[in-house]
This record gives C-alpha cells, sequence and structure tokens, in this order.
C-alpha cells in the first residue's frame, strides 16, 4: 500500500469496519470486462478466517460468471464528509480477494441468512427453508484482506 500512515492493519479495527458497513461490491472475472455489483452481506469469523455471504436470485449473469471463475475481489467502504478546501474525502475501507462458493446444504443455508439479517439489525424474521429453496446462497472465503481509512487529523 502507497499510503502506509492509512494502512489498517489491526484485525479488530478492521472487522469494526466491516461491521458498520451496509454494502459489499464484488467483482466477478466477466467475458470481457470485470463485473462489479453491489450486495446485501453478512459476516464472520471461523478459525481465523473472514467469510462473508451473500444471496443472489438462483438465475442470472453472476451465477453464470461464478460457475465459470469462482476468484472475486470485494470491497466494503464507509465514506464520511467531503473535505472542503480539497480533493478528498474522509473514509475507511476494507478491499480482497477470496473464493467464493455456493452453499447448498439447508441449514448452511439459513445460518448465512441469518448471518445476513443480523449485519442490518433484523430481530424477529426467520429465514425458513421456503424461503432459502428460492434463492441461492454464496460464502465468499477471504484470502487477502487490507484496510484503508482516511481519518482526518
Amino acid at each position: 500500500m502507497r499510503r502506509k500512515d492509512r494502512e489498517i492493519t489491526d484485525k479488530n479495527e478492521i472487522m469494526d469496519i466491516i461491521g458498520r458497513s451496509k454494502v459489499i461490491r464484488i467483482a466477478f472475472t466477466g467475458e470481457e470486462y470485470p463485473y462489479v455489483l453491489p450486495f446485501n452481506f453478512g459476516y464472520e469469523e471461523k478459525d481465523g478466517r473472514m467469510y462473508f455471504y451473500i444471496h443472489t436470485a438462483t438465475e442470472g449473469k453472476k451465477n453464470r460468471l461464478l460457475d465459470e471463475n469462482n476468484k472475486v475481489a470485494f470491497e466494503l467502504d464507509n465514506c464520511r464528509d467531503y473535505v472542503e478546501g480539497s480533493i478528498t474525502s474522509l473514509y475507511e475501507s476494507v478491499a480482497g480477494c477470496g473464493v467464493m462458493t455456493e452453499i447448498t446444504d439447508m441449514s448452511e443455508k439459513l445460518s448465512a441468512l441469518g448471518l445476513i439479517l443480523k449485519q442490518y439489525g433484523e430481530k424477529t424474521y426467520k429465514p425458513d427453508s421456503s424461503c432459502a429453496s428460492r434463492t441461492r446462497v454464496y460464502r465468499l472465503e477471504a484470502k487477502e484482506v487490507s484496510g484503508k481509512a482516511n481519518r482526518g487529523k
């Protein structure tokens, strides 16, 4: 990272940024160009590894691209304020790359959907097998993760 003064290496700080984020953007390998989409997401750290979870329709371009190549890049950010009189803004971000796999086991799908709901503060709705059977759920295992922030002086 070029700006070492903005690099975040503390794992807990990176987890805090992820916890405050509301959207994960995932870049897929497209036919001619990369294909980037925003998603609602859930996450967890398990056995020292970071996992993100998303849900999608059962068909579509992203599913086809994942079937062809499941290596992806991702980004989450929390932009705050533009710094008046400059050409910068205050922000914190997490980026990385990893491998996505579809979750087919029903109890794992329900658990992943629960993590997604938890990210947005849902406390009453519990996904069931009827809901889970109508959607594809993916696990993104992060292989590389980095954090960066400009929080002002």
